[in-house]
């Protein structure tokens, strides 16, 4: 039961009850909710720092952990990523050393690296044992590789002569893959228009564009008609270990027979001599004796998308120009 306060009034010169005034009454309130806030604020603490349950132990043990290893995961990811970027760069110069071209850049894709830095303890040690064995299988990959390349792809001083013989450059000068018509294989014949075998390549230029040699060699034969049928005027280049190179339907040669030549040296300009029924340059590359599919050779200047696309192209049976 609550105390019963009174006060002495002078002028009536008695005791009389204390009335509860609005002051009196903000004061209480706000003396109770003081209290009551302390209260809990104290309930809390002693809830979080001093009482802790067995899944509160396990979650503050799980995020020590996590706090821990997130350290050394971003550590391997970060030499992960070194040596990877040293693999490409080694990779790159010796693509740009076999062909003589800079590698079209990739797509650059997300790691994955906050995805796993941000994943649950199962999760994370599911990512962790997952990159340890990927981390294991390119290093060992890796070594493999360098090791195999080392033994069958090394070139000795031998093998220099054979392979500057291999006629890899573009024969025409400024060439697009837009350029090449008609490719190798069965095609349409724009006399007859029947089907027949196709022994090179047609590639379309302006007439007088400068014709090049596909490779370093020596000129075996120059030939000119005014025939409107056949090569027309043609220049055959040999370039060792039975590599033969034909430049067809010229309409002027640069070059005489017996004359040494080198790697994209003009050798002629586009015409329509012969049987051609526009300019363009039918180009074969024959190997002792037998006609293969000049694409095959036809990498340098060229990235790996560019010449995706030549192949594409030239696997298209559409009518030929000769």
């Amino acid at each position: 039961m609550p105390k019963i306060k009174y006060y002495y009034n002078p002028k009536t010169l008695r005791y009389e009850r204390t009335k509860l005034s609005a002051l009196n009454i903000a004061l209480a309130l706000v003396s109770y909710l003081s209290f009551g806030s302390l209260f809990f604020v104290g309930l809390v603490i002693v809830q979080n720092y001093i009482v802790q349950t067995p899944l509160e132990k396990s979650l503050r043990s799980e995020n020590a952990a996590l706090a821990y290893h997130k350290v050394v995961m971003a550590s391997r990811l970060s030499e992960a990523n070194r040596q990877l970027d040293s693999l490409k760069a080694k990779d790159n110069l010796l693509y740009e050393s076999l062909f003589e071209t800079k590698r079209q850049p990739e797509v650059s894709k997300e790691d994955g690296k906050e995805e796993i830095l941000m994943a649950g303890l199962t999760d994370f040690n599911y990512w962790a044992s997952t990159i340890d064995e990927k981390f294991k299988e390119l290093s060992a990959k890796a070594k493999n590789s360098n090791s195999t390349f080392r033994r069958r792809a090394s070139v000795a001083k031998k093998d220099l002569s054979m392979l500057k013989a291999v006629p890899a450059s573009q024969p025409i000068e400024n060439f697009h893959v837009s350029r090449l018509v008609s490719g190798f294989g069965t095609r349409i014949n724009p006399f007859h228009k029947g089907n027949y075998h196709h022994d090179g390549v047609d590639i379309s230029a302006a007439r007088g564009s400068k014709v090049l040699a596909g490779g370093e060699g020596k000129v075996v034969l120059v030939k000119r008609s005014d025939l409107l049928a056949g090569f027309g005027n043609y220049v055959e280049i040999d370039h060792g270990f039975g590599y033969l190179t034909r430049y067809s339907h010229l309409e002027e040669i640069n070059v005489r027979n017996g004359q040494n030549v080198l790697s994209g040296q003009v050798i002629g300009t586009i015409g329509t001599s012969g049987g051609s029924i526009a300019p363009h340059l039918h180009y074969d590359v024959i190997k002792d004796g037998q006609n293969l599919d000049p694409i095959d050779f036809m990498l340098e200047g060229l990235n790996s998308s560019q010449y995706h696309n030549l192949i594409e192209v030239s696997k298209k049976v559409n009518q030929s120009l000769d």
